[in-house]
């Protein structure tokens, strides 16, 4: 365990030892690692998941740190499968040329490419795309998909490879995955080095102000290392010679920002909305400790909720089942304990059909066996897509399934007319 964990006593970007625990989780295992038979009796490591604030900075972090290498290693996610994607890195896409005046053929570099989503989408406006993917078997798919891809680790070694073999980038971007890098200044600086005198460094990633709003605690697991602020990301960027240009909250993923940086040499000329939102975070607090201790009595509350409903449920002896096997719905699992009553998962995705989720090895089935065995209560886990999960699979109501969506408020859904106008992530 220790080979792989790590304990960070100090901030990672202003060397600060003035650290605040300020979301303390249950212990989680690798959360994605849900595994096939042969592997399902032996047993997961479980690694301290806590989220801290450094009270200098206002950096938020994982104190605990898993390797990125073992994160990566045998990784599943495929970001083809998450529902709306591709539609909206191409209209993403579109949006960084036309607004940042890049020309058709100039090369553009997706770190953390994945299987290709994004690189197809900016094939698809006229740019020469190359991929950066850590994780093998991903990045295997995406090549055979046509789309370039290395497979590595963005370091300086990976940057001034492809300086020498493509030549220096007018667009590079990061898509989800600023927040999975464990040495931000290092990645940030080897950006810097990458990009031409006058090119852009895109950032897209989940917004914790706005996501809490909404109790997405469980978007918080290991691979995720920070959670920015428009503030501290502006900080990232002035050490790393670039600045800020331009930054947008988007509604991705219950609440994402998109921010854009250039060579602090660059004549482009900075945007008001980053004034804005850094003044809004300074309103809102976001980098305050006791703005979290609020977010933490009330999250309390509601696992609390949960855990009420389901207990009473298994006591009137009906049978529960989950859906969603994901990440977050491993974050929600163990510190909702949510293992205590669910017998099994289904999932629409059909890489997760047959394995058992991380630590307490539960079943994942196709969503098909829903409709054979009419379990009585399901509780949705991907509880942020509740919405469009009920509305794919609204035979469920059919038999009288009780559907039960425990965030960001525990409703009880019979009919899928309870749907209407309800927000859900």
């Amino acid at each position: 365990m220790n080979d792989i964990l790590r304990h960070d006593t100090l901030c990672r970007l202003c060397q600060s030892s003035d650290l605040e625990i300020i979301l303390p989780l249950a212990d989680t295992p690798l959360e994605d690692r849900f595994v096939g038979r042969p592997d399902a009796h032996r047993p997961d490591p479980f690694y301290p998941l806590q989220v801290a604030l450094c009270k200098a900075c206002g950096y938020v972090r994982l104190p605990h740190i898993i390797s990125p290498e073992a994160s990566y290693d045998n990784y599943a996610y495929e970001s083809s499968v998450t529902v709306g994607l591709r539609d909206h890195y191409l209209a993403y896409a579109r949006s960084v040329k036309d607004k940042f005046q890049i020309q058709a053929g100039a090369l553009a570099v997706d770190l953390g490419s994945n299987d290709g989503s994004m690189l197809a989408a900016l094939k698809n406006c006229g740019l020469r795309a190359l991929g950066v993917e850590p994780a093998s078997r991903i990045a295997q798919l995406a090549n055979q998909a046509g789309l370039p891809t290395l497979n590595a680790f963005f370091d300086p070694t990976t940057a001034q490879n492809i300086i020498e073999e493509h030549g220096k980038a007018s667009l590079v971007t990061a898509n989800y995955m600023y927040a999975n890098v464990d040495d931000v200044m290092q990645f940030t600086q080897c950006v810097h080095s990458l990009l031409n005198e006058d090119g852009v460094f895109v950032i897209q990633t989940g917004y914790h102000p706005e996501q809490f709003k909404k109790f997405m605690f469980d978007y918080v697991y290991h691979e995720h290392f920070s959670y920015f602020t428009v503030q501290v990301l502006s900080k990232i960027f002035t050490r790393c010679g670039l600045k800020l240009l331009d930054a947008e909250v988007t509604a991705p993923k219950g609440g994402s920002i998109r921010v854009t940086a250039c060579k602090q040499t660059s004549a482009r000329i900075p945007n008001p909305s980053v004034a804005r939102i850094r003044d809004k975070e300074q309103r809102e607090r976001v980098h305050d400790s006791e703005t979290y201790k609020v977010f933490c009595r009330e999250l309390e509350g509601r696992r609390t909720a949960t855990r009420s409903k389901l207990e009473e449920i298994k006591k009137a002896g009906l049978r529960i089942v989950g859906f969603g096997a994901s990440h977050s719905t491993t974050t929600l699992t163990c510190h909702f304990g949510l293992n205590e009553f669910i017998e099994y998962i289904a999932d629409d995705n059909p890489s997760k059909h047959g394995t058992y989720s991380p630590g307490y090895r539960i079943p994942v089935f196709a969503s098909e066996k829903l409709s054979i065995d009419k379990p009585d209560v399901i509780i949705i886990m991907a509880w942020q897509h509740a919405k469009t999960i009920l509305e794919r699979h609204s035979h469920l109501f059919e038999y009288n399934a009780r559907i039960i969506v425990p965030l960001p408020e525990l409703r009880e859904y019979r009919t899928l007319d309870d749907l209407v106008g309800i927000q859900l992530g």
